[in-house]
């Protein structure tokens, strides 16, 4: 058995984000395999928090459907990695 974890990542978009334009690319993360939540704070439509499965899905990817957006993505930082549990 090994320890199962989830992380909270950071992401900014360049652009300035409507909220239309953010509920679209909140969706298109949830959509990704390994991604739990998606989350902003409303006034800051350019910082999104994703909280996804490391084992399922790498960091680098989480930009992918943000990029098929046409948007400029960066990853700014870890914010929580924490063990949730235990995998065979």
């Amino acid at each position: 058995m090994s320890r199962h974890y989830l992380t909270e990542m950071v992401i900014h978009v360049t652009e300035t984000l409507g909220d239309p334009d953010v509920s679209a690319a909140e969706c298109d993360l949830c959509g990704l395999d390994g991604v739990f939540a998606v989350k902003h704070h409303p006034g800051r439509n350019h910082i999104l928090m994703v909280t996804y499965d490391t084992d399922e899905i790498a960091m680098v990817n989480l930009l992918a459907p943000l990029k098929a957006r046409g948007l400029h993505a960066q990853l700014i930082g870890i914010m929580e990695t924490r063990a949730v549990g235990y995998r065979k």
